[in-house]
């Protein structure tokens, strides 16, 4: 018997239909935008933007007027400042940063930690420690804000541990750079209080607190600081006044 050839008749019941023979459904109609979605984040944006924009700005023109000063401080490098350890032996500074990896040690190497800087804004935290008994041991994480001799900001994060013990500091820290970087001052005022940022720079700015005359040359400097916090706290009272006439209106 002869093998039977496969016939070349297609049966229709396996035929796929063409799109032509498909039928046509309605598309459905595209939901209505409400406008107020994007209306919010266009109003939105002087919190985001504008506002710290102008803070940045701000912050710009009143750092020339404190650098001068750093001068009359017995400043250490930035590595100094933050790579120390008080009161635990310096092999284990050096078994944490071991632990820490590749990246934290590449930071550590960047020239500009060699700098010396006056710290302008600080946020530091000890984990635990305020429950801790004689023995415990925890974390520390930070973030130190500087003020370099140039003009420079430097934005370092801390980490460590320490020890409670008993004694008169009651605990013993060793700390550590786990990231650095050079930052604008946009950065600035968003890691950090705008206010604690003027404080600081405040403090450098009257740091001789002796009886006789400042040299006219500093007391130019700390009047022009003055004039330009005293507007800026007035438009802030301003703004304040603003808001709270918001927040006490009909709702």
């Amino acid at each position: 018997m002869e093998d039977e050839k496969p016939s070349n008749v297609i049966d229709l019941a396996e035929r796929r239909p063409t799109p032509k023979e498909l039928p046509a459904f309605a598309q459905p109609a595209a939901p209505a935008v409400d406008p107020r979605r994007d209306e919010f984040w266009s109003l939105m944006e002087p919190f985001f933007d504008g506002l710290q924009m102008l803070q940045a700005q701000l912050l710009s023109r009143l750092i020339p007027l404190a650098l001068p000063e750093l001068e009359r401080f017995p400043l250490s490098t930035l590595r100094e400042h933050v790579r120390k350890p008080f009161g635990l032996p310096e092999e284990e500074l050096r078994e944490l940063e071991a632990r820490l990896g590749s990246h934290p040690a590449r930071v550590r190497k960047a020239k500009w930690l060699d700098a010396r800087g006056y710290a302008i804004g600080c946020d530091s935290v000890l984990r635990g420690v305020e429950s801790a008994r004689p023995g415990e041991t925890g974390v520390i994480l930070g973030r130190d804000l500087f003020l370099l001799e140039d003009g420079r900001l430097g934005l370092v994060q801390v980490v460590g541990t320490w020890v409670w013990k008993m004694g008169l500091s009651h605990y013993d820290t060793l700390t550590t750079v786990g990231d650095a970087e050079l930052i604008e001052p946009e950065r600035a005022v968003k890691e950090f209080p705008f206010p604690s940022l003027l404080a600081s720079l405040h403090s450098i700015l009257w740091f001789d607190r002796a009886s006789s005359p400042a040299a006219p040359e500093l007391e130019a400097r700390r009047n022009r600081f003055m004039a330009l916090v005293k507007e800026l706290s007035k438009a802030t009272a301003a703004y304040n006044e603003r808001i709270r006439r918001v927040g006490l209106g009909p709702g």
